[in-house]
C-alpha cells in the first residue's frame, strides 16, 4: 500500500494539483472568510501559507526525484522556485481584490525552505 501511494506521488498529477490548489487558494478573493471571521487567530494565515509552500516543496522534490535523494544544490533550487512563486502569487493578488503582503512572501519563502531542510536533512548520510 505505501509503495503503492510512494509510486504515485512521484509521478507529475499530485504535484500538479499541489500547485494548482496553492493557486486557486492564494488568487481568488477571500471577502466572505473575513466577514465570517473564520481565521480569528492573528497570524494563522502566515502558518497556512508556509504549510502550502513546504508542502509544495515535499511534492515537487518527490516528482524530480524520482525515488533517488536529490542534491542540495537541487532542493534549494526548488525551494527558490517555490519563493518565486509565491511573490508572484502576491502580486496576482493584487488584481483579484486580496491584500498584498510582504509577510505572507516570507511565510511562503520559510514554508518552502523549511521543506528543502528538512529533505536535505532527511537524505543527509549518517
Amino acid at each position: 500500500m505505501f509503495r503503492k501511494i510512494n509510486a504515485y506521488l512521484q509521478t507529475k498529477w499530485p504535484t500538479i494539483t499541489w500547485s494548482a490548489i496553492v493557486f486557486v487558494l492564494l488568487a481568488f478573493p477571500i471577502k466572505p472568510l473575513r466577514e465570517k471571521k473564520m481565521l480569528q487567530l492573528p497570524e494563522m494565515d502566515k502558518l497556512v501559507h508556509a504549510f502550502l509552500f513546504f508542502v509544495l516543496v515535499w511534492l515537487w522534490a518527490k516528482y524530480i526525484s524520482g525515488g533517488k535523494k536529490l542534491a542540495s544544490a537541487t532542493l534549494l533550487y526548488i525551494a527558490a522556485a517555490a519563493t518565486l512563486y509565491g511573490i508572484s502569487m502576491e502580486y496576482i493578488q493584487l488584481f483579484t481584490g486580496r491584500d498584498f503582503s510582504v509577510g505572507d512572501m516570507v511565510a511562503d519563502g520559510a514554508g518552502a525552505f523549511w521543506a528543502a531542510v528538512f529533505l536535505w536533512a532527511k537524505n543527509k548520510p549518517r
